[in-house]
């Protein structure tokens, strides 16, 4: 037998409300359904950038994807902005990789301030450079969702910073 999870009824186990209160049951159920639709619909909303995959040439993209990968290495993001500066696939990758390093660098040295100050105070300072370490994983995640993007041969912006162009 099971139980309603409002009043504590005991219910039948196929008996879609609650006898007592009215209650729909396997309420858990939907609600780790509901959290899981909300996680994908969030990750769906921010993976929808603008794709510029069907402007770029065909031969191009299978020859560049090597260079688009490393757009995403951090310092190697120079390596396809001066060897394959006429691919405008490499180009675009390396816009995003450019932009995302440059994004990197600001994120460091200011985690490198933090740390030599805040971090000093015994408890706080510790707790809050570690959370702003944490959100140092986001450069992980676009770097694999840049790198995905290349050898998947599509010019697709990066979420959140994709917009920004240090390089046309």
């Amino acid at each position: 037998m099971a139980y309603c999870h409002v009043c504590g009824e005991q219910v039948s186990d196929n008996a879609p409300n609650c006898p007592r209160c009215g209650a729909p049951l396997n309420q858990g159920n939907s609600a780790t359904k509901n959290t899981q639709q909300s996680v994908n619909d969030f990750v769906n909303n921010l993976n929808n950038t603008a794709d510029y995959s069907s402007q770029m040439d065909p031969n191009d993209v299978n020859d560049n994807k090597a260079m688009a990968v490393l757009a995403y290495l951090g310092l190697l993001v120079f390596i396809p902005i001066f060897a394959a500066p006429q691919s405008r696939f490499a180009r675009y990758h390396s816009s995003q990789g450019l932009t995302l390093f440059i994004f990197e660098a600001v994120y460091s040295l200011i985690m490198t301030i933090l740390s030599k100050t805040v971090g000093l105070i015994p408890v706080f300072g510790k707790i809050t450079v570690a959370i702003c370490g944490f959100i140092g994983i986001v450069w992980l995640v676009l770097s694999i969702c840049g790198i995905v993007n290349a050898v998947n041969g599509r010019a697709k912006d990066l979420p959140v910073i994709g917009n920004i162009r240090f390089i046309k």
